[in-house]
């Protein structure tokens, strides 16, 4: 009998790790963008051996949740994550609650906005509506990453950050590299943080899109710390005096509004506040 139990522990316990592994490889994948990433790659990016990625790869891909783009030996994530990320996104209730906030702005500035959460080093497009002025600046699609400090979004969320954790998150900025995102330069990040708040926003060219440029305001939570951000990405004609005024000041009354009514669902309102909202059946 406790040869069994035993045997049983030993076989959920490596279910387990086989679970564990598989996420670290997807989120891997994730990670490398639309380029994908090939075995090697995700056998550093992981620590696990190259045979145990091979033997998870075959299995995802089975599942369909791993392709590989044979034209490059590199895995890229497959259609029915994208489904799964779908039934999430329609559940949650972070972005319908930022919904009536993006919508006002992308009507009053005609441009496209963007809704922005920090995880770890990087922020994450999870909302975005795309204005009607006929020249777009469409940087970032929603699940997209970039490294913090790298876009008008991003660099608000890193200069509203807990001072301590500002001074973490520089320091691991130079070692992270996302496919298809620029790296920020961490000697004038601080400048531009403390410009920031100064102004009360930040103002940074795109460097995907040349001649186009972003406008980022902090959604602020109970500590003071920005839990998300408001961008707006535009040619740089558009974000230019006098109309940035008027802009910077559409973008902190929503972002202050919409910080209100997250307060008034949680009281703590802070980044586990949106991890929450953000799960699926949650709404």
């Amino acid at each position: 009998m406790l040869g069994t139990e035993s045997n049983m522990a030993e076989e959920s316990s490596g279910a387990i790790r086989s679970v564990e592994r598989a996420a670290a490889l997807i989120q891997a994948i994730a990670d490398a963008g639309k380029s994908g990433s090939r075995l090697t790659d995700l056998a550093l990016a992981t620590g696990l051996s190259k045979t145990t990625v091979h033997r998870l790869l075959g299995t995802l891909t089975k599942l369909g949740w791993v392709e590989l783009d044979e034209s490059r030996s590199a895995y890229v994530l497959g259609l029915p994550l994208v489904g799964i990320g779908m039934a999430a996104s329609d559940r949650h209730g972070f972005t319908s609650l930022a919904a009536p906030h993006l919508n006002r702005l992308a009507e009053l500035t005609s441009d496209t906005v963007y809704l922005t959460v920090k995880t770890g080093s990087q922020a994450v497009c999870v909302d975005r509506v795309v204005g009607t002025y006929p020249i777009r600046a469409i940087t970032t699609q929603i699940g997209e990453r970039r490294m913090l400090g790298s876009c008008a979004g991003s660099l608000a969320l890193l200069a509203w950050a807990e001072p301590d954790e500002v001074d973490r998150l520089l320091t691991s900025i130079p070692t992270t590299q996302l496919s298809g995102s620029a790296l920020p330069d961490p000697a004038a990040l601080p400048a531009l943080i403390q410009r920031a708040r100064t102004a009360g926003f930040t103002q940074a060219p795109t460097t995907l899109v040349p001649g186009a440029e972003g406008i980022g305001v902090p959604i602020i939570g109970g500590s003071g710390t920005a839990i998300a951000a408001f961008s707006v990405e535009a040619v740089s004609p558009r974000l230019s005096e006098p109309r940035r005024t008027h802009v910077v000041e559409w973008m902190k009354r929503e972002a202050t509004v919409f910080a209100q009514r997250l307060q008034q669902l949680d009281g703590a309102s802070n980044e586990g506040t949106v991890r929450k909202l953000l799960q699926p059946g949650t709404a």
